[in-house]
């Protein structure tokens, strides 16, 4: 007999759910009893066992899709396939977010192509630390990989480099606080943060500020963009394995993003972010890029604040000294071509504003990039405007962004 498989529903406020990973694949056989996806619902991520012996003959909603309660996730063919749809059993206790993750790839396969029974706790630290799932001995209930499962295979492999080796941060604030990853723009370095991480650190927030690649003391190089982003998701997954509230600074939107990709964010919180319009200064992005002298950095620093550049002359001696090793010429020309950016965050940020708590700061009196731009921000994004402050809001406005941050954290 053959028939279709419904998403259940899981709980009595389900509507929907997304589909975490499918045990049994297309084609293969299952015997009563066998669990057959994992879905995730808005409270935790539920096991979907079969009511009856049979084979799954196509999947309809693959892995990250989300599906109405009732809607066909699967063609079936044995002796219950005309059944409503299985009933799930109750979840074992695992780890969740407090939100949707973003639609991506799930990890249900691992790179042998075979399906692994984990927690999706254990999925993020494995993809995180470069880990193959597969290859990790599940502990938990029917051997199911939890996270102690994928710390203790970390454990095993202390000898061997990790994606994050070079980059170089500094943490603060008490070990159990919740976790905020701060995230400097182009030619900065996680020293803008010294007041905000003090602040967030004393309000009881653990905090990570990093140098990105090209940048400050980490040593791997940025020739372009996606650059930005190598090994960030490995040192937040190590620091930080349940998610952190991400908050970045200018073109370190680029680098958060890709976080959130990674279901390593469990909100955004952008400051003057690029890539959201065209208009961009770019007299000012290449003079930093090839500046050489303090007094360069001093001029060019001017028009990112409304105020004193709140820098000591030796801070700008080191910038200088930094910049002059020329780290940030390719990146300065993918970012800029032209007059104007050739990036653009719109879509990847309307696509995680749908399931992610995402806030923008505008700061009204930036001469780097035009606050107009701002305007064509999703409308699930939540926009605070900051009338009297420049690129560097938090240099500007260190209060208002402090309470910003802090009422996201407390989330």
């Amino acid at each position: 007999m053959s028939g279709v498989l419904t998403l259940p529903r899981l709980g009595e406020t389900m509507e929907e759910g997304r589909v975490v990973a499918w045990l049994v694949a297309a084609g293969a056989a299952f015997k009563r009893g066998d669990v057959l996806l994992e879905v995730e619902t808005d409270k935790t991520v539920v096991e979907v066992p079969a009511l009856s012996d049979g084979v799954i003959m196509e999947i309809l909603a693959e892995d990250g899709a989300r599906v109405g309660v009732g809607e066909p996730i699967a063609r079936l063919e044995g002796e219950g396939a005309a059944a409503e749809g299985p009933v799930a059993t109750p979840p074992e206790p695992a780890s969740t977010t407090p939100y949707a993750l973003p639609a991506g790839p799930a990890g249900a396969a691992s790179a042998t192509g075979r399906r692994v029974r984990a927690t999706p706790l254990a999925r993020r630290i494995a993809r995180a630390s470069g880990l193959d799932i597969a290859g990790i001995p599940g502990t938990g209930r029917r051997g199911r990989v939890e996270r102690r499962d994928v710390e203790a295979a970390l454990a095993a492999s202390d000898d061997a480099a990790s994606p994050s080796d070079g980059l170089a941060y500094e943490v603060a604030g008490p070990e159990r606080g919740e976790p905020a990853v701060l995230i400097h723009g182009f030619g900065a370095d996680r020293a803008i943060w010294g007041g905000l991480t003090a602040d967030l650190a004393r309000s009881g927030r653990r905090v990570l500020a990093v140098d990105l690649p090209g940048h400050g003391e980490s040593t791997p190089e940025a020739a372009d963009i996606a650059a930005l982003s190598e090994g960030l998701a490995a040192l937040v997954g190590e620091a930080m394995p349940e998610g952190a509230h991400i908050v970045a600074h200018s073109l370190g939107a680029v680098p958060a993003l890709a976080l959130a990709e990674a279901w390593l964010a469990r909100s955004l919180t952008l400051i003057a972010p690029a890539g959201v319009g065209y208009r961009i200064d770019a007299a000012f992005v290449h003079g930093l890029a090839g500046a050489e002298t303090a007094g360069e950095v001093a001029h060019l620093l001017a028009r990112t604040t409304t105020g004193p550049v709140p820098l000591s002359d030796g801070a700008l001696e080191d910038i200088a000294q930094g910049l002059a090793r020329r780290r940030l010429l390719g990146l300065a020309s993918d970012l800029v071509d032209g007059g104007g950016q050739r990036l653009s965050i719109r879509a990847a940020l309307a696509r995680l504003a749908e399931t992610l708590p995402v806030r923008v700061v505008v700061p009204g009196a930036d001469r780097i990039l035009d606050p107009a731009d701002m305007a064509a921000i999703s409308p699930r994004v939540a926009v605070h405007h900051l009338p009297n402050a420049g690129h560097m809001a938090f240099w500007d406005a260190p209060e208002m962004v402090r309470d910003i941050v802090l009422a996201e954290t407390s989330s």
